[in-house]
């Protein structure tokens, strides 16, 4: 296991980041004046013609944002009465179906939290690792492993495990304190297309608890996903940790 900070590359330039679609814009600000009116599960949000005269958008431009914040549990629409929150702001509700990386879902819904980095280190590909990144035995891999701290305490703990191949071997330390999907894009040209997961309930072992910050008995909601590009290869194994009591996970169910 080597950790590569010691080795040395000047990064190309990020790609320009591309427009955030109208109706994400306007989810944000909507979502970013509830928290700061402080607004409490069970209150009533402003009317349609209040937010369009506080926002500046069209109201149908604002409705897709209210839909945005509906579908994911934040807020619930009482016909004839208004609409109401459902989730307090400091927490985090999302829509199970929408795949982003944790920086993306963290900017998504404008909440500031500290990376700290556990670990970044070179490794070769185990069993595990191999079949879900389709890699052979002893390939190179980069382990990584984060936690993401709010002012709730530590609320992900992300391990991501990718291809070495996919930023070349000149990586350093540094270039993980942002987002993942962003640097393997910028470096590689791969774009996240679709992922397979499975969610399951658990606890840390006691000394990895001490190492992210938390007591042995915080209850977590682990992720287990493999990320693939929009050709349909994997590039990322990873293993998101989001702490049970600040995150809410839905999805729409249809029967089949």
């Amino acid at each position: 296991m080597t950790d590569a900070s010691a080795h040395s590359t000047t990064a190309p330039a990020s790609s320009r980041p591309r427009a955030k679609p109208l109706r994400l814009q306007v989810r944000d600000r909507v979502f970013e004046l509830l928290a700061r009116r402080g607004l409490r599960p069970g209150e009533q949000i402003p009317t349609e013609p209040d937010l369009i005269a506080l926002l500046g958008v069209s109201r149908a431009t604002l409705r897709e944002g209210l839909q945005l914040l509906e579908q994911e549990g934040v807020i619930v629409t009482r016909h004839g009465i208004g609409r109401f929150l459902v989730a307090a702001p400091e927490t985090l509700v999302t829509d199970l179906s929408r795949l982003r990386g944790v920086s993306e879902l963290l900017q998504e819904h404008r909440i500031r939290a500290g990376v700290r980095l556990l670990e970044v280190s070179r490794r070769e590909a185990d069993e595990v690792v191999s079949r879900a990144l389709q890699l052979a035995p002893g390939t190179p891999v980069i382990h990584l492993e984060r936690v993401w701290t709010q002012r709730a305490g530590p609320v992900i703990y992300s391990v991501d495990i990718l291809p070495e191949a996919l930023l070349g071997p000149t990586w350093r330390r540094r270039d993980f304190q942002g987002s993942l999907l962003e640097l393997i894009e910028a470096r590689s040209g791969r774009v996240l297309g679709h992922a397979q997961s499975e969610v399951r309930a658990v606890t840390l072992p006691p000394p990895l608890a001490r190492r992210v910050g938390v007591a042995p008995a915080t209850a977590w909601l682990r992720m287990d996903q493999v990320n693939f590009d929009t050709t349909g290869q994997p590039m990322i194994y990873s293993q998101d940790h989001h702490r049970g009591d600040w995150i809410t996970f839905h999805a729409v169910r249809l029967r089949r």
